[in-house]
């Protein structure tokens, strides 16, 4: 489950689980080529960054977008991952 996530840059965040993992996820290649408008329009950086987190979950706008959770936990959009205790 995520605990909290940060906007570093681009489509990058930092996300924080609540078992300490630490991910570096980079959104942008699943924003740009998805086909859908409901998360193409979340290539506007100002409103990617008004990402929320609902019940463990990275969510955009009126719940339009979200990412699962074990897909960020098992690498999908990594940037690069480290375990930690926090």
């Amino acid at each position: 489950m995520i605990k909290e996530a940060f906007y570093i840059k681009d489509y990058q965040l930092k996300v924080v689980f609540t078992d300490g993992t630490i991910k570096m996820i980079d959104l942008y290649n699943f924003i740009s080529t998805s086909k859908h408008p409901l998360i193409n329009k979340f290539l506007d950086k100002n409103l990617f960054r008004e990402f929320y987190i609902d019940y463990g979950t990275i969510c955009w706008g009126d719940n339009e977008f979200d990412i699962n959770p074990k897909d960020i936990y098992n690498g999908k959009f990594d940037v690069s991952s480290t375990t930690n205790s926090i």
